[in-house]
This record gives C-alpha cells, sequence and structure tokens, in this order.
C-alpha cells in the first residue's frame, strides 16, 4: 500500500438508489464513520445493478484507490450479481461455505421460517475472499485483498452493513495501518448553532479562523435548516491544541451556541434534562408529533420525557390540553395565547416540569396578510413562568416542519437552563449562621 492517509472510495450498487426509491444513507453513514478514523474518502458513487456498470465503477474506482468500499447487491434474488461480478473481476469462482450455511439455516430456524435453496446459497462466495461474518443476516460480507490495497463488498441493508464496517472492516484496516506506521493522528471537534447564519459566524470568528489555520486547525460550516455545526479537525501535533481552540470558538460564539459538542438540539435538550433531573411535556399542532419523535428517538429518553399530544384540531386543544374555546375564537389557533395555552395544558397534564407547544401554519395552503404560511408560535412554560416566541419560516412545508421542532427544543432548553442557574445556590452564602 501507498504512504500517507488512506485513501477511500464507496460504490453504491442499485437502481433503487438512482431511481430515487431509495436514500443513500449508507454512504453518508460511511463517510462520517472513515472521516473520524481519519481516513479521506475520494469518492462516493452510485451504481445501477448492470454487470458492465459495475465492473467499470470497479476498476475506476480500484485506480484511485487503497480501500474501496461497496455495498449492495448481495441479496438473493435474480437481480442481486455483484457476487458474480467480483468473481469475474478477481478470476475466482463461488465455492459453499458450510459453516455460513449452517449459520443461515439456524438464522431462519430461529424465526420459525422455511429455508429456500436460495437462502443456502448465499453460503456460496467467491474462493479468494475472507468471508466477514454478519450475525444480523443472511448475506456475509467479503474482503479482497489486490495488488495496492482491499476491496470489500457488504450488503445494503443498513444495520447489516453498520455491523461488518464496525467489526470487521475497520479494526482490520486499522491493524494493517499500524503494521504500516501509518495510523493517523487526527482529532475533531464540534458545536452546533443557531440563530443565525453560517455568513455571520465566519466574520464573527474572522481572524480567529485564520490565526487557528496557520496552527494547523481547521473549520468546517455545516448548515441545516434552522442551524449550523461548526466542525474543527486537527491533525498531528495540532490535535494537542484542538480542545483549546474549541474552547475559544464557543467563546467568541457564545452568543449563538446551543450545543458545546455538536450534537442535534433534540439530543442537546434531552442531555440537559437528564443532568438536571427534569422532565417536559409537548403539546403539538402543525409538527402532528414530530417534536416528541425526536426526542424519544434515542435511548434513555424515559429519564426525562413524560409525554406529548397532538392536538392539531381546536377540538383536540379544547378537550385535551383545556384550551379555553375563547381564545381560539378571539385570537386564532395559531397565535401566542394559544401557544402559552398549550403548553401550560401540557405541562399541567403531564406534571412536568416544563411543557413546551408548537402551532403554526406549515402550508403551503392557508395563510393570511396577518399570519402568512410559515408562521409559527412556540411556547415553554416552566417553573419560572412561561416565554412565547413567534417564527415566520417560508413556504416550504416540510423544512417548516423540521424548523419548528428544533426552534421549539432550542426554547425548551433555554427555558431549563435559565432554572438550571437561578436554582442554583449563590457562592459564598454560608450554610448555617
Amino acid at each position: 500500500m501507498a504512504s500517507g492517509r488512506l485513501l477511500v472510495e464507496i460504490l453504491s450498487i442499485g437502481d433503487e438508489l438512482l431511481m430515487g426509491q431509495t436514500v443513500n444513507t449508507n454512504a453518508a453513514w460511511m463517510g462520517h464513520l472513515l472521516e473520524n478514523e481519519g481516513w479521506r474518502v475520494n469518492r462516493c458513487v452510485a451504481v445501477s445493478d448492470e454487470e458492465e456498470a459495475i465492473v467499470d465503477a470497479l476498476k475506476d474506482a480500484e485506480s484511485r484507490a487503497e480501500l474501496v468500499l461497496i455495498t449492495g447487491g448481495l441479496g438473493p434474488t435474480r437481480d442481486d450479481i455483484t457476487k458474480h461480478v467480483l468473481c469475474q473481476h478477481f478470476g475466482t469462482q463461488l465455492v459453499r461455505h458450510p459453516e455460513i450455511e449452517n449459520r443461515i439455516v439456524s438464522w431462519f430456524e430461529r424465526r420459525g421460517r422455511q429455508v429456500l435453496q436460495v437462502n443456502r446459497d448465499q453460503a456460496l462466495l467467491p474462493q479468494s475472499c475472507k468471508p466477514l461474518d454478519n450475525p444480523l443476516g443472511t448475506a456475509s460480507g467479503m474482503w479482497f485483498d489486490r495488488p495496492g490495497g482491499v476491496t470489500v463488498s457488504m450488503p445494503g441493508v443498513p444495520y447489516e452493513m453498520e455491523h461488518i464496517m464496525e467489526h470487521g472492516v475497520i479494526p482490520a484496516m486499522r491493524s494493517q495501518l499500524e503494521l504500516q506506521g501509518r495510523l493517523p493522528k487526527r482529532g475533531h471537534m464540534s458545536l452546533l448553532t443557531m440563530g443565525t447564519g453560517e455568513s455571520q459566524l465566519a466574520l464573527t470568528l474572522g481572524d480567529m479562523e485564520e490565526e487557528l489555520e496557520r496552527g494547523g486547525i481547521k473549520l468546517a460550516y455545516l448548515p441545516s435548516p434552522g442551524s449550523v455545526r461548526i466542525r474543527l479537525t486537527a491533525e498531528g501535533e495540532a490535535v494537542q491544541q484542538l480542545a483549546q481552540a474549541h474552547a475559544a470558538v464557543l467563546d467568541r460564539l457564545s452568543d449563538w451556541v446551543v450545543s458545546e459538542t455538536g450534537v442535534p438540539i433534540d439530543e442537546a435538550l434531552g442531555q440537559f434534562l437528564v443532568s438536571q433531573g427534569h422532565t417536559l411535556a409537548v403539546a403539538e399542532s402543525c409538527t402532528g408529533g414530530a417534536l416528541g419523535a425526536a426526542l424519544v428517538s434515542r435511548a434513555g429518553a424515559s429519564a426525562f420525557f413524560l409525554g406529548g399530544v397532538q392536538c392539531y384540531s381546536n377540538a383536540a386543544k379544547e378537550q385535551l390540553l383545556a384550551v379555553d374555546g375563547a381564545l381560539i375564537s378571539e385570537f386564532g389557533a395559531v397565535s401566542e395565547e394559544v401557544a402559552v395555552a398549550m403548553a401550560q395544558g401540557a405541562r399541567k397534564k403531564f406534571g412536568a416540569d416544563f411543557g413546551v407547544s408548537i402551532t403554526g401554519i406549515a402550508g403551503p395552503d392557508g395563510g393570511s396578510d396577518l399570519k402568512p404560511v410559515g408562521t409559527v408560535y412556540m411556547a415553554c412554560e416552566g417553573p419560572l413562568g412561561v416565554m412565547c416566541v413567534r417564527h415566520q419560516f417560508g413556504r416550504d412545508r416540510t423544512r417548516n416542519l423540521s424548523m419548528s421542532v428544533r426552534a421549539a427544543a432550542q426554547l425548551a432548553l433555554k427555558a431549563a437552563r435559565e432554572w438550571a442557574i437561578e436554582s442554583k445556590p449563590a457562592s459564598g452564602v454560608a450554610d448555617s449562621l
């Protein structure tokens, strides 16, 4: 293999990727994992389920990259041709692995399902490959040593591919690089900001960013609807200065930082509530439960999340949250008054420390001159009282819903942090007189 940083290319096989029927989340996940290892992903290519296309893409990738990662095309059906193409490419033939076949049979028997011959035949692998264990499915990964590098083929099912990467590919490549003295010294730290755009952030950092780059630390701005994640990357000796640089950036951008570790705002909210022993309930109208779903998507949510109410209709707001119908008649369902009543109703209904609400016009229809599409009110009631904000997003429904969830989580995190500061005992006060 070559010296220096490991160069990687990813081939994602499947017509469904090119037709837009399936989003290529595998490539994004692998890119993140490989970057954290300090390996450089040079290209990611989606390839159709055609032999010529796969062969051409594979030859092209292997001409540049030391490590080529292939996903897809390893299923039991006729359109899954990756194994046959790899046999042709590496000049080998399929051979049956009895131990793998036994595992496949056991896999089906444990689930009470019939084992077909096509399932057994997934134990047929190219003779020149090293099988990579896949306890989560029936398609094994395949490791091919070749002149100048390694080619690995894995199933396209995300959780199966992820297991093979984490338990097979990464450890094996680390061992090879360690033997060659090429394990990279590399570090990353991140932070998450909300309330301003990447242009303002870059302007605010200005001279600091130039100074960090001279010291070997690079900044990357990663915007998404409603937030910007900033990633600091250091290599070599600069890794020793990474924590200090991260602290300096946090201080410079303190007005906008919502997560010092860069985790998503809903995750930061959950982590903070758990750390304080506080609880939360939600009331959602236009987002239809999306905030609650985001909060419970990570393990441990039961430590802080008590429940939520989806109150899309006015009647649901009145019946489930005790919102006064007169408020809706006078101010409208999308209003500060109703948002506050919803937050109060959620907090009372579940007995939570904090109640947060969202009500708005997601679009693309339904707006007015006073409340155009994209108008969203959100409120949070806690021990210090209630706060409510109005956001004016755009006309894209999907974007409006996503930004509403993040903004509501930010509001709840702000309320929780303020209570933590307020309830913290003053320093220097004697315990007794």
